[in-house]
């Protein structure tokens, strides 16, 4: 109470009112903020990782440039020097030797007969020992110790076909005796004097600089930077072993590609993607300069290495890069991102994050980093925190001004009436008019509150005034009052007494209904049993005549004095009589006479049966029955009115239901009769009454006809009492009113669903269906049933 009294304060409602305000700007600004200072701050981000990762791409391809011009030194002075052994040990080895630690092997490798017409291998190659020292190596020139030829390898093929002069660089792989991760340089090698085709110079650079020169840039630019190569195989990771896996083929261990990958963290699928489409991009532009030296390429690279060692893939990469290089060099400048990809959350960061995709020139290798979200919005949220801080440090001192000014100009003066006003309402409430003039309001200088001191002082002037009258008022309306409240009480008795009849007259049109049915109903079967009789009188004629010639053959037969043709002529006057009756099948006519005489007593039985257990004069209280048996009562009971219907029942057993059985079939004829009522002329009309559990505790009766169907607005209230559809003197509308009346008395329900045929689809099914649900014990309900009246008062 005291927290909602402080809150009614004007000053506490004002300062509410400015709060909400401030919130309004604070809410404003992050929105500015948000909505044109982070995409402004994002772009310039972009823009610095960019410009960084272009410098990183720069810094690696002056690495590359360095190999790459050591690969055409080698190149220009092998293809210039006469093939003499001694010379190309001492140049290319001298070369060799003066290489830095990154490039770890090399040398120069001669196409069959293209050093000496008699020699299928001849290479001049160049090792590190254990100690760093470049070492002569012959054991490629021995067939014995390297079975599988130099010039048959996955990468010298690639040089005998580019068309550039420019390093072609293989994919990465791990050095089975350094367990280094290392790239092969190779450089095709063209004899000076005619230019032919002469062989391949090489360099094996080791890729662990690489991890440094990425880790320097890692801690510049933020997040995690990678490379791949050409095949989008790993060339550098933060952490080597993710992308590293050992096979059977190289128990050293080989670097993965981005795809396998990916299929291991799926959160790394759209770098991988977005790695695939660069690739696909550089085959499409392959295929668009010359299809078909591509295609020529591409299938030659597969065929003429040893053991297929490139695959298709790789083939198609390699030959596209070969087919675009042949008409480029090494760029530096200009930027080299080819595509952003959004990540929902990173799986290295487990954050949102941004991967910048950079295709590294002529190589085609590929750099990408990968930058948390986070730290590229931390600008925008560092200004929006010192905003809201700025915006807070000028809002309350102007709060708490406002609020002094409120509280001397408005809230005193404001409480001081309200404590007047309260006051007068006390006086007012113990009608003591006389003492209000002693407490009206005090003058302010506040222009609106002394309007308002005024107006109520004026009203106290006229509530005094007026008082005499409205206590004379008051008096002659509380006369009339008690005369309109006896008139109401009279009128709620009539329409009570009302109801009483109209109850008692809809039970009565009920039973009469039903009195009239049985009687049709006695009356069919009497009247064939009655015809039957009949018959069978008519027919026992014969056997009277019979007899009668019977009596006179014995007559005869016992008379000595009767001629033996008096003898003879009542045998055949016998016998003509039993001939007659047999011929006739009098006999078999009797019994069928008889039986369906049987048969019309049985269902007069049967009716009688039926209409003694329908009314159960003797079992007005409840007791436990089978309601399946209630059904069928109620269908013989209202079979008059349903003989045009094709009536099906799916009675399922359920257990004895606890229910005064006379009112149940009551429900139940007032259900079939409607729904006879509702079926048309020239239609089939079909009524299913389905009888099943609901659940565990009451048990649901189903009755579903075929008619018209009842719209929307009549099935809303169809339940209410007097409300019909048929014609004035035809219907009380009480019918289901008693219905739902006498399921509530029982703890059930009474429901109505209905379809109409529409006017644009006249042959979609249509129906209405009621749905009755009973409790099956009447001790599970929560309450008992009350009789509810069908009017409320």
């Amino acid at each position: 109470m005291r927290v909602a009294g402080q809150l009614s304060s004007i000053t506490t409602r004002m300062l509410l009112i400015l709060s909400v305000a401030f919130l309004m700007i604070v809410l404003m600004a992050y929105w500015v903020i948000g909505a044109q200072g982070k995409p402004k701050i994002q772009q310039m981000s972009t823009s610095i990782i960019e410009e960084s990762g272009n410098a990183a791409i720069n810094s690696l391809m002056t690495n590359i440039n360095q190999v790459d011009g050591l690969a055409q030194a080698a190149s220009t002075l092998s293809g210039a020097l006469p093939k003499q052994d001694a010379l190309y040990e001492q140049a290319i080895g001298n070369l060799m030797r003066q290489t830095d630690k990154k490039i770890v092997g090399g040398g120069v490798w001669f196409d069959p007969t293209m050093y000496n017409p008699q020699l299928d291998r001849k290479s001049f190659v160049w090792t590190r020992d254990s100690s760093g020292v470049m070492q002569p190596n012959t054991i490629f020139n021995s067939e014995k110790l390297t079975p599988q030829a130099y010039y048959r390898d996955w990468w010298y093929t690639p040089a005998m076909y580019s068309r550039h002069d420019h390093c072609v660089w293989s994919r990465a792989y791990i050095d089975p005796v350094s367990k280094y991760p290392m790239m092969t340089c190779a450089r095709a090698m063209f004899n000076s004097k005619n230019l032919a085709f002469d062989g391949v110079v090489s360099f094996n650079v080791v890729l662990t600089e690489l991890d440094n020169i990425m880790a320097t840039w890692q801690k510049k630019i933020g997040g995690y930077m990678f490379l791949v190569d050409l095949d989008n195989r790993f060339l550098t990771f933060p952490d080597k072993s993710l992308v590293t896996k050992i096979t059977k083929n190289n128990p050293q261990g080989e670097l993965i590609n981005v795809d396998e990958f990916a299929h291991a963290n799926p959160s790394f699928a759209p770098i991988a993607k977005s790695l695939d489409k660069v690739n696909q991009t550089l085959i499409a532009d392959a295929i668009a300069k010359d299809k078909d030296r591509y295609e020529i390429s591409a299938g030659t690279l597969v065929s003429t290495t040893n053991l297929n060692k490139i695959g298709d893939n790789e083939a198609k990469l390699l030959s596209a890069l070969l087919l675009i290089n042949a008409d480029e060099s090494m760029q530096l400048m200009g930027s080299h991102l080819v595509d952003t990809v959004a990540l929902e959350r990173d799986f290295k960061l487990n954050e949102a994050a941004t991967a910048y995709v950079f295709r590294i020139p002529f190589t085609y290798w590929k750099m990408v980093i990968v930058e948390p979200n986070r730290q590229m919005m931390s600008v925008a949220n560092t200004l929006s925190k010192q905003l809201v801080g700025y915006l807070l440090l000028g809002f309350l001192p102007i709060l708490l001004l406002t609020a002094l000014a409120f509280r001397h100009y408005f809230t005193k003066p404001l409480r001081q009436m309200a404590g007047k006003v309260g006051i007068l309402g006390e006086l007012i409430e113990q009608k003591k008019y006389t003492q209000l003039p002693q407490h009206k309001l005090p003058t302010s200088k506040v222009s609106e509150i002394e309007t308002i001191s005024k107006q109520t002082n004026e009203l106290i002037d006229r509530v005094v005034e007026n008082e005499g009258a409205l206590a004379e008022i008051n008096v002659h309306l509380e006369k009339k009052v008690a005369e309109r409240t006896q008139a109401l009480q009279q009128a709620m008795d009539t329409l009570k007494s009302s109801q009483v009849q109209l109850v008692r007259s809809e039970k009565m049109a009920t039973l009469g209904q039903m009195v009239a049915g049985v009687a049709h109903e006695v009356n069919t079967p009497l009247g064939y049993v009655r015809s039957n009789i009949e018959l069978v009188g008519d027919n026992l004629s014969r056997y009277d005549d019979l007899i009668n010639n019977t009596e006179q053959l014995l007559a005869c037969l016992n008379n000595p004095e009767a001629t033996e043709q008096q003898r003879q002529d009542a045998i055949a006057n016998t016998l003509a009589c039993c001939d007659a009756i047999k011929e006739d099948e009098l006999s078999e006519d009797l019994a069928e006479l008889v039986k369906d005489g049987l048969f019309g007593v049985d269902q007069i039985a049967e009716l009688v049966t039926n209409l003694r257990d329908f009314s159960r004069i003797d079992e007005s209280k409840v007791k436990a029955v089978d309601i399946n048996e209630c059904v069928k009562s109620s269908l013989v009971m209202a079979r008059s009115n349903l003989k045009s219907l094709e009536v099906i029942t799916h009675l399922e057993a359920l257990p004895e239901v606890e229910c005064n059985p006379s009112q149940i079939n009551q429900v139940l004829i007032n259900l079939f009769n409607n729904a006879a009522q509702a079926i048309p002329e020239g239609i089939q009309g079909v009524l299913t009454i389905t009888t099943k559990l609901a659940d565990a505790a009451h048990i649901k009766i189903e009755v579903a006809d075929n008619g018209l169907g009842i719209s929307d607005t009549v099935l809303a209230k169809m339940f209410e009492p007097f409300f019909t559809t048929k014609k004035s003197g035809e219907g009380t509308g009480l019918g289901l009113a008693i219905a739902t009346q006498i399921m509530e008395q029982h703890g059930g329900s009474i429901s109505a669903t209905s379809q109409q045929a529409s006017a644009d689809q006249p042959d979609a099914p249509s129906g209405t269906t009621f749905v009755l649900t009973l409790p099956i014990s009447q001790a599970n309900q929560q309450t008992p049933p009350k009789t509810k009246s069908l009017f409320t008062t």
